[in-house]
């Protein structure tokens, strides 16, 4: 690698050029987000446009500070359009979380001006997809917990190229994009003329490993039954369930109770009906708490009547219920009220002969249900939480460990079930955990179980949310039936067909038989290794420029 001379650039944008090329670059960024006006098919032929408007820019714009504080703005502009629902859980937080997204744009930006400047033989198209995958996973899986929405690659859901998924995860995705957007900016700014061949290496690269992998998709174990499995999309307001009264309570989930007969009743055979997250009024299904209310009169009876009333269900339909709800354990008398020493956010598993299995939450969402660093001092959480999100309380415990629950049925055999709880989908690293011990993929279905209620009206928010928890099933080569009370409630397979899906914000039954997959792919088996690989190298890029100059 040579870093004796800089590349030759020419004359430096006027300053309303640069705001036309970074303006451009934001708005097409937009276009590509899940949600927006542009089909989803189509997204993926445009997923790399903003970047390779982005390099353009910052390469030609007057000076450092100026370009990264334009990039910022514009940025800024379009991440608050898309992040529009946050306004519904945070007003103060909406406009800081845009922003804060919109400064990886901006790094990016600079990132690349300051390599182009430096580094003569690495090809554009390698530097930013090095510097860009890098950047999206210190995004994504690194700072403040986890911020998975919006990933470059997340364009390229329904396209062909999502196979790479099961090599290098959501992350082969999005290295594509930066790659192509990179040769794109090769392109823009005519440096391609001698250098075609390997400005094309790293695209074409994984172009042809897309293809060769679609050549061979996933395909399910021949001759073995499929679990049936009816999924009960509620669509209850989040407003009902930020205050959620007993009168009210006993109207909604008689109503799922009735809903979820009827699907019994339409569909042939059943072997799991599944409700989404904390749809279950109370607080859990432990026999020694539901003990403990039964001392506590009027008060507590109203508590523990609909866990007991689900168990019934369960028990008359000779059906296992897969439902969510919130769970106190080691709870106590003190000061006239009940104390637990730890909730959950759980799923449980209501067996036809009464008996209960439950898994909980092991990754608190970040802002939603708990506040990255800041959690070390419950006092100043509090007030942020004054200031931010008055009415919330982060009192959720994450589980220690993971666990899986299984699954007996009559006809498809034993089924080990993996159940990430809402955002734990998003997140690669999270809903791997859950399903791979010792790099071998040890559950044979992915059942997530979300609200999404707190998107509001956007339904923007909630196609991001889904189509970042879609990728999970190519990278674990395992269905994924998600569950949600407001939708999108669908089945992914692992070749990344939706054979089922529900429209959001509409009360209805999802019926589905998944067939069973085995085997492990190279994600599930070896993890991040892509954007760690990516930061290994932008990091030894960094140093040996900084080194030479």
């Amino acid at each position: 690698m040579q870093a004796s001379r800089p590349r030759r650039t020419s004359q430096p944008d006027v300053p309303w050029q640069t705001i036309c090329w970074l303006g451009a670059a934001a708005g097409a960024w937009w276009f590509v987000q899940p949600g927006s006006p542009i089909p989803l098919v189509w997204t993926g032929f445009l997923a790399p446009l903003w970047i390779c408007l982005l390099i353009r820019a910052s390469v030609r714009a007057h000076s450092p500070l100026f370009l990264f504080l334009l990039c910022w703005i514009c940025f800024t502009v379009t991440w608050s359009i898309s992040l529009s629902w946050v306004r519904h859980v945070s007003v103060a937080g909406w406009l800081p979380l845009a922003a804060y997204s919109a400064s990886y744009a901006a790094l990016l930006a600079l990132l690349m001006r300051w390599s182009l400047k430096r580094i003569r033989v690495v090809p554009i198209s390698l530097l930013a997809g090095v510097f860009g995958l890098s950047l999206e996973y210190i995004r994504a899986e690194v700072l403040f917990d986890a911020w998975p929405f919006h990933l470059a690659g997340h364009a390229f859901w329904g396209s062909a190229v999502t196979g790479l998924a099961q090599w290098g995860g959501v992350w082969a995705c999005s290295l594509l994009a930066f790659s192509v957007g990179g040769l794109g900016g090769a392109v823009l700014l005519r440096r391609t003329n001698r250098r075609w061949a390997l400005e094309s290496l790293l695209p074409a690269t994984l172009l042809v490993l897309a293809m060769m992998l679609n050549l061979w998709p996933a395909q399910p174990v021949p001759g073995l039954v499929p679990v049936s499995i009816l999924g009960l999309q509620t669509n209850l307001p989040q407003n009902n369930k930020m205050a959620w009264t007993e009168s009210q309570q006993a109207e909604d989930v008689a109503e799922f109770i009735a809903q979820t007969r009827q699907g019994l009743s339409d569909a042939d055979s059943v072997d799991l009906v599944v409700w989404p997250e904390t749809m279950v009024p109370g607080i859990g299904f432990e026999p020694e708490t539901l003990r403990l209310l039964d001392m506590c009169g009027p008060a507590g009876q109203s508590l523990a009547r609909w866990p007991r009333e689900l168990t019934q269900q369960a028990i008359l339909s000779q059906v296992p219920w897969l439902v969510g709800t919130t769970t106190w354990t080691e709870v106590r008398f003190g000061d006239g009220r009940l104390v637990p020493e730890r909730r959950f956010n759980s799923a449980a598993l209501l067996d036809p002969d009464g008996g209960l299995h439950r898994v909980d939450k092991i990754f608190l969402t970040p802002f939603g249900e708990t506040m990255p660093y800041v959690r070390a001092w419950p006092w100043l959480e509090q007030k942020v939480l004054d200031v931010g999100a008055s009415g919330m309380s982060f009192n959720l415990d994450a589980a220690e460990e993971p666990a899986i629950l299984d699954l007996q049925t009559t006809h498809a055999g034993d089924w080990s079930i993996a159940v990430p709880i809402c955002f734990e989908d998003a997140v690669p690293s999270v809903t791997r955990k859950l399903c791979v011990s010792e790099g071998t993929t040890v559950v044979d279905l992915i059942i997530n179980i979300s609200n999404d209620g707190w998107f509001g009206d956007s339904d923007a928010g909630r196609a991001s949310h889904a189509v970042s928890a879609a990728f999970r099933a190519i990278e674990l080569g395992r269905p994924l039936l998600r569950v949600a009370n407001t939708g999108e409630s669908a089945l992914v397979l692992p070749d990344g067909r939706m054979p089922a899906v529900l429209p959001v914000r509409e009360s209805a039954n999802l019926f589905v038989k998944v067939p069973r997959y085995e085997g492990t792919t190279f994600q599930a088996r070896w993890g991040n290794w892509l954007p760690r690989l990516m930061l290994l190298i932008a990091v030894t890029i960094g140093v040996f420029s900084v080194r030479v100059d």
